[in-house]
Formats: structure tokens, C-alpha cells, sequence
């Protein structure tokens, strides 16, 4: 008798192709690539941006799309939202539901444990949502978040730093408490082939570039960056910063960056914004080093990126980065401008192998995850 593979619903709130996204999506191609036999999976998110939903189907994967499924609090499209994934999972008859991101977190458990699935997964992508406040609405916000915990079997965190801020917090028990930091798809290096940012930017060979690839979001701190770049190029004028990605929610951080670059405008020459881009990872090819200088952080797939590119990354001192050991974190701006002029005096590339990233993909990865589907404790 052929074994009945467990069925799986996987959701996120927004179905753009940010960190989460990403991760969702290496995740169901994993299950797919390694584990055939033991999952049906399914999707649903949201309905904007959208760009998550045709890599999916590439995959073959069905998706069902929320179109009241947004990141702004709103209570009637919360209720309609609640009301469409309740039905969703009741008919769908899931054996598991991992869910992703805030809004898709607290409605789906809450939806998944009163429709009966057996096994309820919430996967932390780090504690902005909570952390880019103080006063009541934090606690509010926190209380929210231990609500969502008593209806879920697991919590997944990032890193020890992430889970450490649950306990902190009373978010959960710690029999829910597992670690399982993100991975991306390995990267067959000999594919990418370096020069398409200094073609496209006009930038020759001689000339340093200091990148990063990021949301143009409060978080990520675009502002700083603008900082250490002008500091930098106190010191040594052969260097041009580049920073690839837009605003998801809106443009407040466009603005103030265009704004300061009014302000300085020296810089103008130096500094260069793109839009977000698919092919982020092979402009990323350039980069002498990633400079990531976030208030706040998960474990940024950026970092994972540039680690199988042999991509030098400076961080500042901020989530679960600290915890990665190819990854620089400093507590000041001076530090960080330091510590990169020193890395542009030397050439301290050193990709990644594609088999090493292969087996950790696998077993640190997706069989983390696969654990937790299976295990009936």
C-alpha cells in the first residue's frame, strides 16, 4: 500500500520577494528536491507585490491568494482574512501548517488550531515587528505575540540571540523553542560572472565597490550607510558605494535618502541607488564587500549570499549576524569605516564550495525542518 504523504500549507502575509519570501521559497524547493515522497505542499499569501506566487508555480506548486491578507493593521480585511484562511485550512485538511511572517503568523495559528491541524509550525524572521517600537505598543505587540504561542507546537527562531528575546519576552515555552537558522539555495559560483554592476554603472576595474542589497525600510538604516560611505571616501577616493533594492511599504526612506544626498551633493557622483532586481545576486558578483548597516536584523539572506560569493561582509552589531562567524559586527561607525577601509587594502575573497553549501542547505536546513513536521512530540 503506497504511504500517503502528509499535507502541508505554507503562508506569509506579503508575496513579494523579500528575506521571508525567500526563505519560504527554499524551503518548499527543498521539501520538493529531498523529501518527494513525504510532503503535498501548498502556499497561500497575500495578493501584494506578487512575485513569490509565479517561482512557486514554476515549482508546481498550487497557491492560494488572500487578497485581505496585508501588513497594516486593519480590522475588517483582518477578519475577512481570518475568515478566508479558516476555510482554507478546514477544507483543505492540512496535517501540517508552517506559517511566516507577523499578520500571517498570529491569524493562521490561531485559524490552523481551531480548524484541528495536527502540527503548527511559526517560523520567528526576527523581531522588528516588535522591536521598531517602545512604550504600550510594544507591550501590546508582545502580548500579541504570547497569544499567538499557545496556538502552535513550535517556534522556530533564527538564531540564540532571537530565541533568548522570546524567553525575555514569555513568548512561548521553551518545550516550543527551536533553532534552525535560515540557508539559501546553493549558488554554483562558476555561473556568475563578474562585471554586469561595473558595465551597467560604468565603474572600471580599479575602482572598489562597497554594496548592499536591501529594502529601503526604516530597519535597514539607508541613512548610515550614506554616512559610512562619505567617511570612507574621506580616506580613499578609488571606492564607490552601491545600494540595491526600493521601499516595500512606502517611500518615507526614498525621500530622506534623496534628500540627504541634497544635502551632500558630492556624494551624488559615488553613491548609486537601484531599484529592487531579480538579478540582484549576480550584480552582487562585483561587490568588493557587503556592508550591511541595519538597526535591526534576522539573518539576512544578503549575508548567506555574499558568504557563497567569498563576499567579505561588515555588519553592524544587530540580530542574528552576530552569531555568524563569517560575518564582521561592530558596535560604532568608526569601527565599521575602519575595519572596511582595511578590507579594501587587501583582496580577501573566498567563495564558498557549492557541495559544502550543498550538504548544509540539506541537513542544517530543510532536515530541521522535517524533523519537526515528522516528530509527533
Amino acid at each position: 500500500m503506497e504511504k500517503r504523504k502528509k499535507r502541508m500549507l505554507q503562508m506569509i502575509t506579503r508575496s513579494d520577494w523579500a528575506g521571508g519570501q525567500k526563505v519560504l521559497y527554499s524551503l518548499v524547493y527543498g521539501l520538493l528536491k529531498y523529501y518527494p515522497d513525504e510532503f503535498e505542499i501548498e502556499v497561500a499569501c497575500g495578493k501584494e507585490n506578487g512575485m513569490l506566487i509565479p517561482e512557486l508555480e514554476k515549482l508546481g506548486i498550487k497557491v492560494y491568494v488572500i487578497p485581505d491578507l496585508v501588513r497594516e493593521i486593519s480590522p475588517l480585511r483582518d477578519l475577512k482574512a481570518f475568515i478566508r484562511i479558516f476555510k482554507l485550512i478546514k477544507r483543505g485538511k492540512y496535517d501540517i501548517v508552517h506559517l511566516h511572517s507577523s499578520k500571517a503568523g498570529f491569524l493562521g495559528r490561531i485559524a490552523a488550531r481551531l480548524a484541528g491541524v495536527p502540527k503548527i509550525v511559526y517560523t520567528i524572521h526576527g523581531w522588528w515587528p516588535i522591536e521598531q517600537y517602545n512604550g504600550w505598543k510594544k507591550k501590546i505587540l508582545i502580548f500579541v505575540e504570547r497569544i499567538g504561542a499557545k496556538f502552535c507546537d513550535k517556534l522556530v527562531f533564527l538564531c540564540h540571540n532571537d530565541m533568548k528575546k522570546a524567553e525575555n519576552w514569555r513568548i512561548g515555552k521553551k518545550e516550543q523553542y527551536v533553532i534552525i537558522p535560515n540557508a539559501i539555495i546553493p549558488i554554483d559560483n562558476s555561473k556568475f560572472q563578474s562585471g554586469k554592476l561595473r558595465k551597467e554603472l560604468g565603474i572600471s576595474d580599479n575602482i572598489k565597490i562597497v554594496g548592499n542589497v536591501a529594502r529601503l525600510d526604516p530597519p535597514k538604516n539607508p541613512i548610515r550607510f550614506l554616512e559610512i560611505a562619505r567617511q570612507v571616501l574621506m580616506k580613499r577616493q578609488d571606492v564607490r558605494f552601491v545600494w540595491i533594492g526600493g521601499s516595500v511599504v512606502e517611500d518615507f526612506y526614498g525621500e530622506q535618502v534623496e534628500r540627504w544626498l541634497s544635502e551632500h551633493s558630492e556624494m551624488r557622483e559615488v553613491v548609486y541607488f537601484l531599484p529592487f532586481r531579480k538579478d540582484s545576486i549576480e550584480l552582487m558578483a562585483d561587490f568588493d564587500v557587503l556592508l550591511i548597516t541595519s538597526d535591526m536584523e534576522g539573518l539576512p539572506l544578503v549575508a548567506l549570499e555574499a558568504k557563497n560569493l567569498g563576499i567579505p561582509v561588515v555588519s553592524t552589531n544587530v540580530g542574528c549576524l552576530v552569531e555568524q562567524s563569517y560575518v564582521r559586527t561592530f558596535m560604532n561607525q568608526e569601527q565599521i569605516v575602519s575595519h572596511l577601509v582595511e578590507l579594501l587594502n587587501g583582496n580577501s575573497r573566498k567563495p564558498s564550495s557549492y557541495e559544502e553549501l550543498g550538504i548544509e542547505f540539506r541537513n542544517s536546513f530543510v532536515k530541521g525542518y522535517v524533523q519537526i513536521y515528522l516528530n509527533s512530540h
